[in-house]
């Protein structure tokens, strides 16, 4: 599927200038293969031909001031366009002289997008003294003049060739006779008027008979009649329409993009009609750029709108917004019941997506549905309303689709505080971490301990753990805040290192984009040297938040952590997507098994016997084992007369605060520890 950017691209190396695209920054965000060409074979500066790049600073620098602020009048929009002459410096110091002419590329709603600029070589220097001639016949653009009856007093050879006749055969005829369809047109009311007023015009016509548009300039002369400049602009205007049209659709896809979108909604708002916007969210395409590559993530996007566009009709308009969300305008039918056709969305997920290397993963969506006039008369709030009730779908496993409330808008606010104060500096902002004990040796020794993280928000208070760590997952601000809570933790390690001897192993949890990531892992093992904590005295939990699937950037960071001496765990094993898998593609040291099977024991013959062949699989491949959520004596009994005797669980003890497990643990010579 050839994307929107190599379209406009094909098109720029088509066109014969030396072309030149700036942003309304100024900064150059295209150029063509001819540009390319001449600054290789000319020994020019390679900034440029780069993205990114000022031009109008490369201007400066090379004594054009005029012209940059010039063009930066043309993109603020004081003038349409501008032509000049100037100069680049080569390497050798060397002045090489162009015929620029800069043009202004515009939205539909008026605002300027950027400008393109033509550069045309000039030989030698351009300072010669030479006849008015020898400079109208070498001019690129056409030029013609008429008297005051409109008759051809001159044309140049740009002109011959563009109109198709010998100067010769046009000389001495009127405009009327070399242009049968000049009567009653545009163009013969802007000479008559230019004739008139004696004023300059300058005006773009669309001519079929010479090759499309064409840009004209009319100039009266004191002594009477027309002195005529034009030139082609089809190419000019064909590029216009792809620059214009990139701004309004998606580069990957081909959809329409957020600016589109919003036109298209408020056209239909303009007319009266009812419309809904299902706001539509990828749940996991982080994870798999994370878990695999931006190329699979990029060819999931393509795969969504390819899916989605198979529900476009004239009341249904589908565009991409960014990254992993789509939006869906759907007009209303008399009597039509919105949730079927969020089921048909939800449809287009049940089936896996390919990824590049002949791989697929199952992509679920989470769709949020707000309607006008029903929620709200305003576009701006349809689309907050949309969005928030696309978070609220978030909370049920799988694709899922929810209608907005009012009592949404709360939620989402709160949400949006939280993802607000996850993205800023994390100190003093009220994370801290509790640790809860592991116990072994029939109840007596400290084996370990788990680190929970807690967050007590200075405006929302105590939150939910289950909360604010998804939100982060989210909003992909979960390896900033996991490496904030990793210096704490390395920390208390290491003072309790020199103060009591410490040498448990600590385990902490980490999400699956946590362990898909390659940046994030570098930094953990540089904050282990930081720190000076032997990386023995950690434990990495596999956490069960979300699928984790095989991948070799998962199974390199996992490796690089047993290569170091850091142990590895399979949290809430038993349910979940965990179960035997993970025991064959992971190197797993220790199994905890889900509380789920502890909470059973005495109260279901089935899941005891499940439980009773997890403790005995774990022993099998000699895996460490441990037991959650213990908080029963009959739990304990059940547990020692199976061979488990590791626990972890309120039976005893709850999460604690470091200095309140210091003082019970630490300080307590009574209770021995073991590693």
């Amino acid at each position: 599927m050839e994307s929107k950017t190599d379209e406009i691209q094909e098109w720029f190396d088509k066109i014969d200038d030396l072309l030149v695209v700036i942003d309304n920054k100024g900064e150059i965000v295209r150029v063509n293969q001819g540009w390319i060409d001449y600054c290789a074979n000319n020994n020019l500066d390679q900034k440029i031909i780069q993205g990114a790049e000022d031009y109008l600073e490369l201007l400066n620098q090379s004594s054009n001031a005029e012209a940059a602020d010039t063009i930066k009048e043309i993109l603020e929009l004081e003038i349409p366009e501008y032509s000049t002459h100037f100069h680049y410096m080569d390497k050798d110091g060397d002045k090489l002289w162009f015929e620029v002419k800069i043009k202004t590329v515009k939205l539909d709603s008026n605002e300027p997008a950027g400008a393109v600029i033509f550069h045309t070589p000039l030989k030698g220097s351009g300072i010669q003294s030479i006849t008015v001639e020898t400079v109208l016949e070498s001019m690129t653009d056409g030029f013609y003049l008429l008297d005051d009856q409109l008759r051809f007093n001159y044309i140049n050879e740009v002109a011959e060739k563009i109109i198709g006749r010998k100067r010769d055969e046009i000389l001495g005829l009127t405009a009327h006779e070399v242009f049968p369809k000049l009567k009653g047109s545009n163009l013969e009311h802007q000479l008559l008027t230019a004739l008139r007023t004696k004023e300059h015009m300058e005006f773009d016509e669309n001519f079929s008979n010479y090759d499309g548009w064409s840009h004209i300039k009319l100039i009266p002369l004191k002594n009477g009649g027309l002195a005529i400049y034009f030139q082609n602009i089809e190419q000019q205007k064909k590029l216009e329409e792809k620059l214009t049209e990139f701004a309004y659709y998606d580069f990957l896809t081909g959809l329409p993009n957020r600016r589109k979108m919003t036109e298209i909604a408020f056209s239909l708002k303009e007319r009266k009609k009812k419309f809904s916007f299902f706001y539509i969210n990828l749940d996991n395409l982080k994870f798999i750029n994370a878990l695999y590559n931006y190329a699979s993530g990029d060819k999931v996007v393509v795969s969504v709108a390819e899916r989605l566009q198979s529900l476009s009709d004239h009341r249904c308009h589908v565009g991409r917004l960014e990254g992993d969300e789509f939006i869906v305008i759907r007009e209303s039918a008399p009597g039509e019941r919105l949730e079927i056709f969020a089921e048909k969305l939800m449809d287009l997920f049940k089936d896996p997506f390919m990824l590049a290397d002949f791989q697929s993963a199952y992509v679920t969506a989470s769709i949020g549905i707000a309607c006008i006039p029903f929620d709200t008369e305003r576009l701006r709030d349809l689309v907050a309303f949309a969005e928030t009730a696309m978070y609220e779908a978030k909370k049920e496993k799988g694709s899922s689709y929810s209608f907005y409330r009012p009592k949404m808008r709360s939620q989402r606010e709160r949400r949006v505080l939280i993802e607000k104060s996850l993205m800023g500096c994390l100190e003093d902002s009220g994370f801290y971490f509790t640790v809860q004990p592991q116990i072994s040796g029939g109840g007596i020794n400290l084996s370990g301990i788990e680190v929970l993280a807690r967050w007590k928000h200075p405006v929302l208070g105590e939150l939910s753990p289950l909360e604010f760590i998804e939100v982060a997952e989210q909003s992909g601000t979960i390896a900033h805040l996991t490496t904030h809570l990793l210096h704490e933790v390395l920390k208390v390690i290491k003072d309790w290192e020199q103060l009591y001897g410490w040498n448990i192993k600590t385990a902490i949890n980490m999400t699956p984009s946590l362990l898909a990531n390659t940046v994030f892992f570098e930094e953990f093992f540089n904050l282990l040297e930081h720190y000076g904590v032997c990386p023995s005295l950690l434990e990495v939990e596999l956490t069960e938040h979300a699928e984790m699937a095989y991948s070799e950037t998962t199974m390199r960071n996992l490796e690089l952590c047993r290569e170091k001496g850091i142990s590895i765990a399979i949290d809430d094993f038993g349910t979940g997507f965990s179960m035997i898998s993970y025991l064959t593609q992971f190197p797993i040291n220790k199994i905890k098994i889900d509380r789920y099977f502890i909470r059973q024991i005495g109260e279901d013959a089935k899941s005891e016997a499940v439980l009773k062949s997890l403790i005995h699989l774990a022993q099998s491949i000699e895996c460490e084992l441990l037991a959650e959520g213990v908080e029963r004596p009959e739990e304990v009994l059940f547990l020692k007369e199976n061979s488990c005797t590791v626990f972890q669980g309120y039976y005893y003890d709850k999460p604690l605060q470091v200095k309140d497990f210091e003082r019970k643990y630490l300080s307590d010579l009574s209770f021995s520890s073991q590693k």
